[in-house]
């Protein structure tokens, strides 16, 4: 039994001096590697993403002038169109850079983002009675 467990012991003990052998050849054949800056294929990242939102609140006040007037006219339009087409070029250059960043350990990233403008829009009509004005048509 004792001659099984030293057995045992120094197979193991030989297994561990083999892996650590193996582990600093391998550590010094990478830092003599002159290639050791490709990208790394088995690049593992696991985002967390938490969300709050976050109410921003505008007071605003608008007015709207509503003009009710009644006109009686007569009207012969002379309509000239003139009709104009924007060209746009856009000569779009695409660089790419390729570069590996090995990153280790635990990045605290915030970011903002805007959400669609969500419109409360409360009212109220204030009827403003103007005297009656008489105008020449000048057409």
């Amino acid at each position: 039994m004792m001659k099984a467990a030293k057995g045992l012991s120094m197979a193991a003990l030989a297994g561990a001096a083999s892996i650590a052998m193996l582990t600093s050849t391998q550590v010094s054949a990478q830092a003599q590697c002159a290639d050791c800056n490709r990208p790394v294929a088995s690049t593992k990242v696991n985002t967390v993403y938490r969300y709050k939102t976050v109410n921003q609140v505008r007071n605003v006040t608008q007015y709207k002038d509503v003009d009710r007037t009644t006109y009686h006219r007569h009207i012969t339009r002379v309509v000239t169109v003139t009709r104009v087409q924007p060209i746009t070029r856009v000569n779009m250059v695409t660089r790419v850079h390729n570069r590996t960043v090995i990153l280790r350990g635990t990045q605290n990233v915030a970011q903002s983002t805007t959400l669609p403008t969500r419109t409360v829009t409360t009212g109220k009509t204030i009827h403003i009675n103007h005297g009656t004005t008489s105008r020449a048509c000048n057409c």
